[in-house]
């Protein structure tokens, strides 16, 4: 009788946190967040893997490793923990960013998932 009092207890708990597919705003901020931490931590392969083809075209390699020593990494960790203005419209959504104000990403969903493609680039 206990375990399936605790089975129940578990699934019920499951149910509350969320479980099942992200939503769109879910996985634009997951993205967002990605981005910005990975340029915190100087890691630009994983920043650059959070940019559409066309924004890894020309802000990606050397240009992206040139930018990072000029980054403040506790601004862009603070940035990516806190809140963010999404807004979706189809498959185009904008991140409003908390610092500096009025900094903006603008993403496309592709193969159901979010990258950036424009905005604010933090140099």
């Amino acid at each position: 009788m206990r375990v399936i009092l605790l089975l129940l207890v578990l699934a019920v708990a499951a149910a509350g946190c969320g479980v099942g597919p992200a939503t769109n705003e879910e996985k634009i901020s997951k993205t967002t967040s990605t981005y910005l931490s990975a340029l915190a931590d100087g890691d630009a392969a994983t920043a650059c893997a959070q940019l559409t083809p066309r924004a890894r075209a020309g802000m990606c390699g050397s240009a992206m490793k040139e930018r990072l020593p000029r980054l403040d990494p506790g601004v862009l960790k603070a940035t990516a923990a806190d809140s963010m203005d999404i807004d979706v419209d189809g498959n185009r959504a904008s991140v409003g960013l908390s610092d500096p104000p009025g900094a903006r990403f603008l993403l496309l969903k592709t193969n159901d998932e979010w990258r950036i493609d424009s905005g604010y680039t933090l140099d």
